[in-house]
């Protein structure tokens, strides 16, 4: 069985990590997402995680609806941006995406202490950075009905950091030729197939 590839330059202008934190408003249509009407007025799950490396920063996340669907997003930090920087981006891009299709009850979980206490209002923001990411996600947290924030163990969030260190770590390899493989049976079987993801 023949298998087949597409060269990541082919999709170059479609790429997730090209996704910039400011997303404009009509990047999610509603009719393009598994969201219905139910799903709206019902508990929302965000997660997200930020990672900054020498290689460049990203942020993963994604949203879960009530019926169990995910919305899962790998973000390219087109700036420098520190670890505490990049999970108040994250959890930024979370809120507004939420937002963008209409959320009314949403749960955060993140994995910054930091982040989830200065939010909840346990922890000052000193820095002046901070302050105003603070500031800013205040701002956001008042689009929807409910909003809760939750720290949770790293352990719990390995989805969303995966994401994360997938635009932080290996963007690079993103602009190469790159296939992935998924092997179906073990090479010591006969007829082992191997079915290609694109």
């Amino acid at each position: 069985m023949k298998s087949s590839f597409l060269l990541r330059n082919s999709v170059k202008g479609r790429a997730i990590a090209d996704f910039l934190v400011e997303l404009p408003s009509d990047i999610i249509k509603h009719d393009e997402t598994p969201v219905t009407r139910r799903d709206k007025d019902e508990i929302w799950e965000l997660h997200t995680d930020g990672a900054s490396s020498e290689e460049g920063a990203g942020i993963g996340l994604f949203l879960v609806s009530p019926s169990g669907e995910e919305i899962n997003y790998a973000i390219r930090l087109k700036l420098a941006a520190l670890n505490n920087e990049a999970e108040y981006e994250a959890l930024l891009a979370g809120l507004r995406i939420a937002k963008s299709i209409d959320i009314q009850l949403l749960t955060a979980y993140i994995d910054s202490q930091l982040v989830a206490s200065q939010l909840n209002g346990s922890f000052e923001a000193r820095d002046v950075s901070m302050q105003k990411y603070l500031e800013l996600a205040k701002v956001l947290v008042k689009n929807f009905t409910t909003f809760e924030i939750k720290q949770i163990p790293r352990n719990r969030n390995k989805k969303a950091d995966a994401l994360s260190k997938l635009t932080s770590l290996l963007y690079s390899h993103f602009t190469k030729k790159f296939m992935v493989e998924v092997l179906e049976r073990m090479s010591t079987n006969e007829d082992t197939l191997m079915a290609t993801i694109i």
